[in-house]
């Protein structure tokens, strides 16, 4: 399903995309509710404005929650019901009954809550007609909210979990960088090294946040259809593990460093913050429009970065050699032209 959208600056901003997404859901699941004439149709409108979420998979997961519960509470809400109706049961004790018994799952399981909600409406509230009609009528209610909020977070004004998941991968290359540059300095201890590692991660968990929700955006496979993206978080973690296991040899061997001349420790230095920036630019690149790149460019780029064999120390050269390996394999990774796939 292709999102609809519309060019304006303004819309780049996630509170008013969110305002449209939420405005759109109430005014359809309105008309919705005058379509199929409900007698109380504020619920599927007050549904439509809980389950409508920035995300896909946050609004698939509260419209889940809403419509089990409820499907719940309409079937719990048959007992009492029955037993005022036909055995004369007073209001409160028929009403107990099946209130009791629906407590205690919500306890046990939070996500059926909306099921006591639908209970109370159902037993509690009156209303015209035959009383076996409004736990119906309530589920009714809840399907069209649940399926007009997932209509809409679908194809109004949606953002693009691509577009998240390179911006962060860009954000967290950027705070690998700052930890390697970090673990140079001499008044760094391990515990600094450690929390900078933490908003890696952080930022990480964003991009297969995103990875997720691009998975749901689309029938056809994701690897099938962007396996760039597919593949982002897995090049991005394994980044972030080398640049841990620099920063701790840095820090364990501070003057291994000592034996190279201090322009060649500079010039090693500056050789992969620039394959470290290329990456982010890239991501960047990508976070705005899918347009490929030549690979020759990516080639350029890794012809540019230094060796492992500049560096005296084994172990420091070890880990290095590491980094680099896979530095060169995310950029000639990110240098695919993958524009042209479906």
């Amino acid at each position: 399903m292709v999102p609809f959208s519309i060019q304006a600056p303004w819309l780049n901003n996630a509170v008013a995309r969110q305002t449209v997404r939420l405005l759109s859901a109430v005014g359809l699941s309105g008309f919705m509710v005058w379509l199929t004439n409900l007698q109380e149709p504020g619920w599927a409108i007050i549904t439509s404005v809980i389950v409508t979420q920035n995300s896909i998979t946050d609004t698939i997961s509260k419209g889940r929650d809403q419509i089990v519960g409820t499907l719940i509470g309409a079937v719990a809400s048959i007992v009492p019901i029955t037993l005022m109706m036909f055995l004369r049961w007073p209001l409160w004790e028929a009403f107990a009954i099946a209130f009791i018994p629906l407590a205690v799952l919500v306890s046990w399981k939070p996500a059926a809550r909306m099921g006591v909600v639908t209970l109370m409406i159902a037993t509690l509230f009156p209303s015209e007609g035959d009383p076996y009609l409004r736990p119906i009528e309530r589920v009714l209610a809840i399907l069209i909210g649940v399926g007009v909020s997932t209509l809409v977070t679908y194809v109004v004004l949606h953002e693009q979990a691509r577009r998240d998941a390179f911006r962060n991968a860009a954000e967290t290359v950027t705070q690998i960088v700052a930890m390697l540059q970090k673990a140079r300095s001499e008044e760094t201890d391990w515990v600094t090294i450690q929390d900078m590692n933490d908003e890696c991660a952080a930022s990480l968990r964003k991009v297969q946040a995103a990875l997720e929700e691009a998975r749901r955006e689309h029938w056809k496979p994701l690897e099938q259809r962007d396996p760039m993206l597919a593949q982002l978080p897995k090049e991005v973690r394994q980044l972030q593990i080398d640049a841990l296991v620099v920063a701790r040899a840095m820090l364990r061997f501070p003057h291994s460093g000592a034996t190279i001349p201090p322009e060649q420790v500079a010039t090693i230095s500056a050789g992969l913050l620039r394959g470290f920036q290329w990456v982010i630019q890239r991501c960047n690149d990508e976070a705005t429009a899918r347009s490929g790149d030549d690979s020759r460019v990516a080639a350029e780029v890794i012809s540019a970065l230094p060796t492992e064999d500049e560096t005296a120390d084994p172990i420091i050269r070890f880990v290095v050699g590491i980094l680099l390996t896979d530095l060169k394999h995310i950029i000639s990774f990110l240098g695919e032209d993958d524009a042209d796939r479906p």
